[in-house]
C-alpha cells in the first residue's frame, strides 16, 4: 500500500472513530508532546479557602523528599481534624518518580485468582487496598506507629489519583491518565493531590451551643447567684433608712423579687444549654425588668453590684448571636428525650464543585441556611451522664441523604461508584487533561506520520476514541440523571456509608477529646424508630446495630458505627463496648416516664422509656428514679475517648473498595 494511501486510511479512521472533539493540547517542552515534569513548580502554601477556590492540583517538581510530614497533612495537628492513609503511604515511598503502575502496585494489591465454576476453572483479576504499617521513621511518637493500615479505594477515587475496574485495571485519574502518555510521576504530585481531596476539606456547620459557651455560661451565671445571694444576706442592714421600719412589705418583695430573679438565671443557664435563642431573649428580657425593679429600692453598692450582674449577662448572651438554633429537639422517633445540650451538625464541602448541577452547590433539604449547602452527612446528638459519673456524646443519628441518593442510582444501574461514567471526580483534572490530551496527539501524530502498519493504525484509532471519551466524562457538564444517552449524576466525596459514617464519627471524637466528654455513644436500632420500616430494615440494624454491637440479635458480626468506633479504639489504644447512660438529668430525679414501643421489622417489639420532663421537686404525676437507680440507664454501644483524639484522624473506612448494598 503506498504512503498516500496508508496516509488517507488513517485519517478515515480517524474521522470514524472519534465522535468527539478533545481539548485543545497543552504545548509541551518534549518530544511527541510528552510534559517535562522535571520543570514542573511546587505550588505556595495555601489557606483551605485559596485550595478551595483553586480546585485543582498545581503541577509540583520531580525529585526530592515529600515536602510535608505524615499523618499531620502539612498542618499543626489541632488544625486538622482528618488525616490520610493515602498521603501516609506515598510519603513511605518517599522522593522520586515511578510509573502509573509502579504507582498503582505500591498503593494497592492487584493479581489473579483461580477459582472453579461448574467443574471448570477460569481466572479473574481482584483488586484491594494496600495492607501496611508505618515505621519509626515516619511515626515516631505517633499512635499509628507499626498499627496496620488500609489505603482505601475511595480515597484514591475522591484525591482523582485513580480508580479501576473489579479486576485491577486503572480506567481513570491521573495514574491511569500517565500510563496513557507513559509518564512517571514524582511522589511529591501524589501527595499534593491527596491533600487537595475535597474530603480533606469538610466544613462542620453546627446548631446549639458549644460545649466550651457552656462552661463559660455555667460559670458567668452561677457568679451572679452567688451575688444574689449575698445582695439577699445583708438586705436587712444595707436597705436604705427610710425603708427600715417603715415598710417590711417592701423588703419582703425585694427578696421575692430576687428570688424570682435567681430563677430566671436559672432558666437562662438552662435555655443556653439547649441552645433556645428565642426563650434566652425572653429570660434576658425578665432579667432586666427585675433588675430595674431591684435598683428603685437599693443601695448606691447595690445598684453597682446590679449593673455589673447584668452588664456581665449582657455580654455572655451577646456571645450567642452568631450561634444557629437547633431544628429538630422534638422530632419524635429521630430525637431520643432527655439529655442535655442537644446539638446538631452538618458536614459540609463549602465550595462550589465543578460540573455538579444547580451551579455546583446543592441546597441542604433540612436547612435553610447557605452554608449548609452541599451537604455530606447530618448529625444529632446531646450529653449524658454514664453509671460511674462520667460524661458521653450520646449520637441520635448519623445521615447523609445526598449520598444515599447517589448510591441508590448507582445501585439499580448495576454501576460500579468509582469506576462509572455515571460518576466522575470533577477535581484536580487539568493534569489528567494535559497528560489525555498529550497522549492523544502523540497517537494522532503516529498516524499522520505514516510509518503505521493498517493494524497499528486502527489501535492507534481506537486509542483514541478511548481518550475522547475520557476527556468527554471529566469536562461535560453533569445532567439530573443518568441515561443511555451519557448523563451523569452530580459527584460528592465519601460515598460509602461506612465512609462518611467515619468521617462523622471522627469529628465528633475529635470535638469530645476538645471538650473533655469522656465517652461518644450510639443509638441503638432497639431504642429509636429513625423512620425505620420492614424496607429499610436491614439498611438500620446494619448501620446502627444493638447495645452490645452487633447487626442484628445474637450476631458476632458488628455493625456498621460499632465497627467505626472499634477501628478507632485500636488505633488511639482505647476501649469501645457497652456502657450505661442516664435517659435524663441524673440531678433531677422526678421523671415524667413514657412508655413507648420501637418494633424492630424480623426481630420484635421493644418497650421503652422515655424521660420527657423533669425536675428537682417531687410532684404528684413525676415519678422518683434516683442516680444509683438502674432505671434511669439505658444500653448503648461507644467509644472511649482519650486526649490525643485531638490528632488528625483518618477518614475513610479502612478496607476501601465498593460500597454496600444498603448504602
Amino acid at each position: 500500500m503506498s504512503l498516500k494511501n496508508l496516509l488517507g486510511l488513517g485519517r478515515r479512521l480517524l474521522r470514524k472513530k472519534t465522535g468527539q472533539v478533545a481539548p485543545e493540547t497543552i504545548e509541551t517542552t518534549t518530544v511527541a508532546g510528552i510534559p517535562d515534569v522535571s520543570k514542573f513548580k511546587t505550588p505556595p502554601v495555601q489557606t483551605v479557602a485559596e485550595q478551595s477556590k483553586a480546585l485543582t492540583v498545581l503541577p509540583t517538581k520531580e525529585a526530592g523528599p515529600i515536602q510535608t510530614r505524615p499523618l499531620q497533612m502539612g498542618s499543626a495537628k489541632q488544625d486538622r481534624v482528618f488525616g490520610s492513609v493515602a498521603y501516609d503511604r506515598i510519603a513511605q515511598k518517599g522522593g522520586g518518580s515511578y510509573t502509573a503502575d509502579e504507582w498503582a502496585d505500591w498503593l494497592t494489591d492487584r493479581g489473579k485468582r483461580n477459582f472453579k465454576l461448574f467443574g471448570k476453572d477460569f481466572e479473574e483479576g481482584f483488586i484491594t487496598g494496600k495492607r501496611f504499617k508505618l515505621d519509626e521513621k515516619f511515626a515516631r511518637g505517633s499512635n499509628l506507629y507499626n498499627k496496620e493500615q488500609t489505603v482505601p479505594i475511595e480515597e484514591l477515587f475522591d484525591s482523582n489519583i485513580a480508580s479501576f475496574d473489579r479486576q485491577g485495571n486503572l480506567t481513570g485519574g491521573v495514574l491511569f491518565a500517565a500510563k496513557q502518555a507513559n509518564i512517571k510521576l514524582p511522589g511529591q504530585m501524589l501527595a499534593d493531590m491527596v491533600q487537595l481531596n475535597p474530603a480533606n476539606r469538610l466544613k462542620a456547620i453546627e446548631y446549639g451551643t458549644p460545649g466550651g459557651f457552656i462552661t463559660k455560661a455555667d460559670n458567668t451565671l452561677q457568679t451572679q447567684l452567688y451575688r444574689l445571694k449575698s445582695i439577699e444576706r445583708s438586705l436587712e442592714t444595707n436597705m436604705p433608712a427610710p425603708a427600715l421600719g417603715v415598710d417590711r412589705d417592701f423588703v419582703r418583695n425585694y427578696k421575692d423579687t430576687l428570688k424570682m430573679l435567681r430563677n430566671d438565671i436559672r432558666a437562662l443557664r438552662e435555655n443556653i444549654k439547649d441552645g433556645k435563642k428565642m426563650a434566652v431573649n425572653d429570660d434576658v428580657s425578665r432579667i432586666a425588668s427585675r433588675m430595674n425593679s431591684l435598683k428603685e429600692g437599693a443601695s448606691t453598692q447595690q445598684k453597682i453590684a446590679l449593673n455589673q450582674m447584668q452588664g456581665e449577662i449582657d455580654d455572655l448572651v451577646a456571645g450567642m448571636k452568631d450561634l444557629r438554633p437547633t431544628k429538630y429537639l422534638d422530632q419524635a422517633g429521630y430525637t431520643y428525650p432527655g439529655g442535655q445540650n442537644y446539638r446538631e451538625g452538618v458536614l459540609v464541602l463549602d465550595e462550589r464543585i465543578p460540573l455538579n448541577k444547580d451551579k455546583g452547590f446543592k441546597r441542604n433539604p433540612h436547612y435553610d441556611d447557605k452554608a449548609a449547602s452541599n451537604p455530606i452527612a447530618h448529625f444529632r446528638y446531646d450529653i449524658r451522664t454514664t453509671s460511674d459519673g462520667k460524661k458521653a456524646m450520646f449520637i441520635h443519628e448519623i445521615q447523609s441523604d445526598t449520598n444515599q441518593k447517589i448510591s441508590k442510582s448507582l445501585r439499580e444501574a448495576g454501576q460500579d461508584p468509582f469506576n462509572t461514567p455515571m460518576r466522575t471526580n470533577p477535581y484536580q483534572n487539568d493534569i489528567v487533561i494535559q497528560f489525555l490530551s498529550d497522549s492523544r496527539k502523540k497517537l494522532s501524530d503516529e498516524i499522520i506520520g505514516g510509518k503505521l502498519r493498517p493494524a497499528q493504525i486502527e489501535l492507534n484509532a481506537s486509542k483514541i476514541k478511548s481518550i475522547d471519551e475520557q476527556l468527554s466524562n471529566i469536562t461535560k457538564q453533569s445532567k439530573d440523571f443518568y441515561d443511555e444517552a451519557g448523563k451523569r449524576l452530580d459527584y460528592f466525596p465519601l460515598l460509602d456509608r461506612s465512609s462518611y459514617a467515619s468521617a462523622t464519627l471522627k469529628f465528633l471524637t475529635n470535638k469530645a477529646a476538645k471538650e473533655g466528654i469522656d465517652y461518644v455513644a450510639i443509638a441503638p436500632t432497639n431504642i429509636m424508630s429513625r423512620g425505620m420500616d420492614s424496607s429499610k430494615v436491614s439498611a438500620y440494624t446494619q448501620f446502627y446495630g444493638y447495645p452490645n454491637g452487633s447487626k442484628a440479635p445474637g450476631s458476632k458480626s458488628f455493625a456498621v458505627i460499632p465497627d467505626i468506633m472499634k477501628k478507632i479504639a485500636k488505633e488511639f489504644d482505647t476501649t469501645a463496648g457497652t456502657i450505661k447512660v442516664s435517659k435524663s438529668d441524673p440531678t433531677k430525679p422526678y421523671k415524667d416516664v413514657v412508655k413507648k414501643e420501637v418494633v424492630v421489622p424480623g426481630d420484635r417489639k421493644y418497650t421503652v422509656e422515655e424521660h420527657r420532663a423533669v425536675s428537682s421537686k417531687a410532684s404528684s404525676d413525676l415519678e422518683y428514679i434516683p442516680d444509683n437507680d438502674l432505671r434511669l440507664y439505658t444500653d448503648v454501644f461507644s467509644v472511649k475517648v482519650t486526649p490525643n483524639m485531638v490528632n488528625p484522624q483518618k477518614i475513610y473506612k479502612k478496607e476501601g473498595g465498593f460500597i454496600s448494598k444498603y448504602n
